[in-house]
């Protein structure tokens, strides 16, 4: 398993579990091997059918090779907005990043808004395998905009999907360009968003965040305001981990009781789980807060069993956050 982090390091675990530096020295932006790399803003990865990882960086997308050889594939120092040759393309803030099976690569890039601040909206960057960058357009009404774009993943047939956060729904977007919503309310309500399962028609999500796709084309999403790790599959939307008892007296949409605990589908309990990836035995690893001074990696196997993956506590005497037994 492979995750970014605050310290602009890149952490490979083992399947044993135990954690190490895999890419990564410090903060800047030079290209270089394991520890010599550096990076300035870690966000969002991805990995490709070759182990190829693809991490977006700030301005930046820098692939790091099976080996932990750092290279910059796309984007300059500078922040800014502008398609073209991935040599002078511009880019404002990455986040999340997908590649599809094509090697063609996406990214959700912060709007553009003249020195403004962030707008909450998002812009979706893609490039090419032959190395063009280009914004993925809304029909005739201009580029697509994603209220608070958060995990993105492609399936096997090319498809992208993206949850739309603020707008409580999961975008789909064909190979060709259709814009369609696979599951959620896109906008129906602002604040009001009541978690409801059941058929993709009616079902309402809360706050998707991470994203990943299983071997036969489900797909599963984190909710960090639920704690709770969703499922959509055969035109339905269900829960198949965490849970927690709602509260509504601190917003008319309601939270779950964060907690942290192992066990089988809706009887462990989560902390903000965030990112999510499978791996080819269908293992989700899944980030998780689990408190607010620690960070756990979670597993949840094919049979519905959750457990911890990796710990790394708050240690108060060295001002880091390190690997926990």
């Amino acid at each position: 398993v492979f995750v970014t982090g605050l310290n602009n390091k890149i952490i490979k675990i083992s399947p044993e579990g135990k954690a190490e530096l895999f890419a990564g020295g410090g903060r800047n932006r030079n290209n270089g091997k394991g520890k010599e790399a550096r990076f300035s803003n870690t966000n969002g990865i991805t990995i490709d059918s070759s182990d190829n990882l693809y991490l977006a960086d700030g301005t930046m997308i820098r692939k790091i090779t099976a080996d932990g050889s750092v290279t910059t594939i796309a984007g300059t120092t500078i922040s800014g907005y502008k398609d073209g040759d991935k040599l002078t393309a511009a880019f404002v803030d990455l986040e999340s990043i997908a590649i599809d099976n094509k090697g063609t690569i996406y990214v959700t890039d912060n709007e553009f808004t003249n020195d403004r601040g962030s707008s909450g909206y998002h812009v979706i960057r893609k490039i090419t395998a032959g190395g063009m960058v280009t914004t993925i357009k809304n029909g005739n009404d201009g580029e697509l905009r994603i209220h608070y774009a958060r995990g993105i993943a492609c399936d096997k047939d090319g498809n992208l999907y993206v949850n739309a956060s603020v707008s409580h729904c999961i975008k789909k977007i064909s190979p060709s360009g259709v814009i369609t919503t696979l599951a959620g309310q896109c906008d129906k309500t602002i604040f009001n968003s009541v978690y409801k399962e059941g058929p993709v028609s009616s079902a309402v999500l809360t706050n998707p965040s991470g994203m990943a796709i299983a071997k036969n084309g489900d797909i599963y999403i984190t909710d960090t305001r639920l704690h709770r790790i969703i499922k959509i599959a055969n035109n339905k939307v269900t829960t198949v981990a965490g849970s927690g008892k709602f509260n509504f007296s601190g917003n008319p949409a309601g939270a779950a009781e964060p907690s942290y605990a192992d066990g089988k589908t809706t009887a462990a309990r989560f902390n903000a789980p965030a990112g999510i990836a499978f791996d080819r035995n269908g293992n989700l690893f899944i980030v998780d807060a689990s408190s607010s001074s620690n960070s756990y990696i979670r597993k949840l196997s094919p049979d519905g069993m959750v457990t911890t993956f990796c710990k790394h506590e708050w240690n108060p005497k060295t001002s880091q956050y390190e690997e926990a037994e």
